[in-house]
Parts: structure tokens; C-alpha cells; sequence
């Protein structure tokens, strides 16, 4: 149920184009249950989701003439609807049709089938951050693709039971309580240091199948995500090491996005290695990247990182500067939190350089700011 749209003549890109204008109804009159799933599938791989729902959902009014081979047709549909209410982060509709999705694998007895569905439906659970549903689903496709015998299948498991693991050890620091007095781990620190250990384990897995596979962009991913799980151990030149091998990937490969990721995970981890110029040129690295990609979110965060590096290497002058282009930015995005958090940033920098005017100034806008958000 595929076709071949990457070179539309212009007589298509005509119809298309009207058919944005019309109303659904009057643009599908005389279309089959067939011609309107193409149609779906089109417009989600193009990221028109809302669309492609629309033409998926009336497939399946009309799915008694998908042919001879409906259930096949079905799966497909439902995967696909499952997939775009997913990334429309419309989890309940996504976990819907990837059940109905799974069950019909089922009554084809099609074990592919099945161990996508369930892969599916363990991200869906993951993102609604049921991690028990997803990391039984999770099992279940690693399970399936090993009775297949599908590397790439199995990679794709392995990688989704690494980061139910890796998700649910973030859940249990956020939600945990500092370390006590006496300086031992609680038993919710010693829950997420294993469920680390187990994500490593599965991501070094997955690692040894797509090297092999020579699937460089899966292998950044991995490694990327190596780094954040010793990061988040504490293990801090492991991280470094692995977040230089993402690094080297997305310069290969031109991945802007990822080079931002990892050299501000390089800069986070120096930080904690006590490497505080090393630090800040990474941060720097990753607030030119950020601009570069017009991701004002992004940069935002990035002149806050840079701001913070320069303060702890004692270039308060410089903090000063970035943590004012991290106000400026926040209040253009209306983040009231990142405002509060500049201002807090900018009186420790004017108090540090001895400008106790400047620095009284943005403690009591930060408290104007606070009481404002109270009321």
C-alpha cells in the first residue's frame, strides 16, 4: 500500500493543492477504501497528520472493499494511524489502533506484524509512562525478533527495552529525594543505578548489531544515549567518551541538531570532570549551532549553559552578558520560568563583580515575577 510520490508530475501537485482547499468529503467523492489509505499514508509520511487521519479513518469506514487481502490492509492502517496520532502526542488514540493493530497481527498469525505492534505499543506506554505495560510489550518484541532471526528487528528491540529502562531511571531521580545526612544511597537512587546498569547493557547490545549492520546513524543514537546513561551514573569520562563518538557521526553526516546535542552533553560532563574551560567551549560550540538551526528555544537554553560555564570560571562579565541575552530570549518566548531563573542568575553575576545596585535590582524583579505568578 505504498506509492512512489518523490517526483509528482505537475498536474498532481495541482490536485493536491485543491485539495487542501476543499473540504474533506468533497475531495474524496468516488474514492475506495485503497485510494483513500494511499492517500493517508502520503500526507502522514509528508507530516500532514491531521490529514492523513482523516483519509485513514474513512478507509475504514469503507473497509469491506480494501480487496482480497483486507486484514493486511487493516494492519497497515492501523499501525499508520497509531503512529500519526503518536506523533500528534495523542497517546490514548495511539495506544487504540496499535491494539487493534496488535490483534489483528494476531488473526493473521503474522509474526512481524507483531513484533512491530508490540514495539509500538511499548513507546506509546513509555510516553504515557506506564513502564511496566511498556516494558512487557518491550520484551515481547525483543522475544519475537529473535525467534525470527531479524537483526534489524532485534536491534530496534533491543534499543526500545534499553530506553524503557533508561526513562524509568530518570522518572525515579527527578522524583527522588537528595541523598540523606549521612551521605548513603537511598533505595531509590540504588533502583534507578540499576535500571542504568540494564540500559546500558541493552544499549551496548543493540551497539554490537547495527556495527556490524554498518548502520552509523543507529550507532550515533546509541552512543548518544550511552552517554547520558553514565552521565546520569555519575561516570562522567565514560559519558565523554561515548558523547565524542556521537559527535563524530553527526559531523559525518551533517547533523546539526546532534552536534548541538552532544557538545552540550560535553559541556555538562566536563563541568563535573572539573574541565570548566573545556566546558565552555563546548556550551559556545553548541549556542553557534543553535543559532545557526533559528531554534530560539534551544538557544535560549544554550546562552544560559554558556552564562553559567563563564561563572564558574570566574568571568562574571561575561555571564552577565549571555545570562542577559537568556532573559531577553525568554521573555520574547513568554517563558515566564526562564525568567525567573535569569534573574536569578544576573544578581549573583552583578553581586560577584561587586554591583550591588544592578544585583538588588534583579532580586526583587525575580520576587515581583514570583508573586506575580502566585496571584
Amino acid at each position: 500500500m505504498t506509492r512512489d510520490c518523490n517526483a509528482p508530475c505537475m498536474w498532481f501537485l495541482a490536485w493536491s493543492l485543491r485539495v487542501e482547499q476543499m473540504s474533506v468529503p468533497f475531495a474524496v467523492e468516488g474514492m475506495d477504501a485503497l485510494a483513500l489509505a494511499q492517500e493517508g499514508e502520503r500526507l502522514c509520511r509528508e507530516n500532514s497528520m491531521k490529514a492523513g487521519i482523516k483519509y485513514l479513518e474513512m478507509a475504514l469506514q469503507k473497509k469491506i472493499n480494501l480487496g482480497g487481502r483486507s486484514l493486511e490492509a487493516l494492519s497497515a492502517i492501523y499501525s499508520q494511524l497509531g503512529n500519526a496520532y503518536f506523533v500528534l502526542r495523542n497517546f490514548d488514540k495511539a495506544l487504540e489502533y496499535h491494539r487493534h493493530d496488535l490483534e489483528t497481527a494476531k488473526l493473521l498469525n503474522d509474526r512481524s506484524g507483531l513484533a512491530k505492534a508490540h514495539g509500538n505499543l511499548a513507546n506509546t506506554y513509555k510516553a504515557l509512562g506506564d513502564f511496566d505495560s511498556a516494558y512487557e510489550h518491550a520484551v515481547a518484541h525483543l522475544r519475537l525478533a529473535q525467534e525470527l532471526n531479524d537483526k534489524e528487528c532485534e536491534a530496534g528491540a533491543l534499543y526500545n527495552v534499553a530506553s524503557v529502562y533508561h526513562c524509568r531511571a530518570k522518572t525515579i531521580i527527578h522524583a527522588s529525594e537528595p541523598l540523606d545526612k549521612s551521605g548513603l544511597l537511598t533505595a531509590s537512587d540504588m533502583t534507578a543505578t540499576s535500571q542504568l546498569q540494564a540500559a546500558i547493557n541493552c544499549y551496548l547490545q543493540n551497539l554490537h548489531i547495527v556495527e556490524n549492520m554498518k548502520d552509523y546513524v543507529a550507532c550515533g543514537r546509541t552512543y548518544g544515549n550511552i552517554g547520558n546513561s553514565y552521565y546520569m551514573l555519575g561516570d562522567y569520562a565514560t559519558a565523554v567518551y561515548y558523547h565524542n563518538k556521537r559527535l563524530d557521526i553527526a559531523r559525518q553526516y551533517g547533523d546539526r541538531a546532534a552536534m548541538r546535542r552532544a557538545y552540550t552533553n560535553l559541556g555538562n560532563a566536563h563541568i563535573f570532570l572539573s574541565e570548566t574551560a573545556k566546558a565552555l567551549e563546548y556550551y559556545r560550540l553548541a549556542l553557534s549551532v543553535a543559532t545557526e538551526l533559528h531554534d530560539e528555544v534551544t538557544e535560549a537554553q544554550c546562552c544560559f549553559n554558556v552564562g553559567n560555564g563563564a561563572a564558574i570560571c570566574g568571568d562574571h562579565s561575561t555571564a552577565t552578558e549571555y545570562h542577559t541575552r537568556y532573559l531577553k530570549l525568554a521573555r520574547k518566548l513568554g517563558d515566564r520560568a526562564a525568567e525567573l531563573r535569569a534573574c536569578v542568575a544576573l544578581a549573583t553575576d552583578f553581586r560577584k563583580q561587586n554591583v550591588m545596585g544592578k544585583a538588588v535590582y534583579f532580586l526583587a524583579l525575580q520576587g515581583h515575577l514570583s508573586v506575580e505568578d502566585f496571584y
